[in-house]
């Protein structure tokens, strides 16, 4: 939620409180999804220097992205709340969920991804979508520190998609295929 009236939006958001909280519940599910998916990538590479300063940057990630997500779910659609309370909470949980958080995790999952490329070579075509996932994920974080919600938009929309899929490729590659 970065654009538009923030009275109207928080309006909008009370008349739809149940859908929006359900909504804010399956976004931190889907953050506890990118801390699994790194964990168990981290077991497919060798221990050392990358894989744990990777795997701690996307753990420390889930700590301010979690709470942002609590913030946008149950204070911002409090009733009786100032414009100015209300515009202080949307605005710390944009840049705790967007900068700190996501700059963590792309971050950390950048490292990952550089020593995934390192260590399993017949991976490489698939970790190249990987690295383009991850910077334009970091692209995300510095649009938000900016206040370019326009870039940031299209930006989201772009490395959701590109990290998605190559959740996907390499979830298969290291786990799904046969005779692995």
């Amino acid at each position: 939620p970065v654009g538009g009236d923030l009275l109207n939006r928080v309006a909008f958001i009370q008349a739809h409180l149940t859908l929006w909280q359900l909504g804010w519940l399956l976004w931190m599910g889907c953050a506890l999804s990118l801390l699994l998916f790194a964990c168990m990538l981290a077991t497919a590479l060798p221990h050392g220097l990358l894989r744990t300063v990777g795997l701690t940057l996307v753990c420390l990630g889930v700590i301010p992205d979690l709470s942002a997500e609590t913030l946008y779910a149950f204070i911002l659609p409090q009733q009786g709340a100032s414009l100015e309370s209300l515009h202080l909470v949307d605005q710390l949980a944009m840049y705790l969920t967007g900068f700190l958080g996501n700059g963590l995790y792309n971050l950390g999952g950048l490292l990952l991804t550089i020593e995934l490329w390192r260590c399993q070579p017949a991976l490489r075509r698939f970790t190249l979508l990987g690295l383009v996932a991850w910077l334009l994920g970091l692209g995300l974080s510095a649009s938000i520190a900016l206040q370019q919600l326009a870039a940031a938009e299209a930006l989201t929309a772009a490395s959701m998609t590109l990290s998605t899929l190559w959740f996907a490729l390499i979830a298969w590659q290291l786990w799904g295929k046969p005779g692995v």
